[in-house]
């Protein structure tokens, strides 16, 4: 499965943590430093495996933790029309 971050918003990094606009809504969102990291590599179309191996990597956390906390965070802002899954695997 691979996710990227949809049309019509605009975001900024804060010192680490990302804020996100929502243009449509007017809404904002703010990601803490590892949710801004998740953030950037959805910029692009990107697996989720490799969203969590990245997680896991440079943050020295557990894979099932990693799987758990990374599911979570993408199903929040797809649920939120911050990103979109796609069915066929990134260019």
């Amino acid at each position: 499965m691979t996710v990227v971050a949809s049309k019509g918003q605009v975001s900024s990094d804060l010192g680490g943590e990302v804020a996100i606009l929502d243009l449509e809504r007017g809404t904002y969102f703010g990601l803490d430093e590892v949710g801004a990291r998740i953030w950037e590599l959805v910029r692009e179309p990107i697996s989720v495996s490799e969203v969590q191996a990245t997680v896991v990597e440079e943050y020295d956390v557990e894979p099932a933790r990693a799987e758990r906390d990374v599911l979570a965070l993408l199903q929040r802002l797809v649920d939120e029309g911050l990103v979109e899954v796609q069915d066929e695997a990134p260019a």
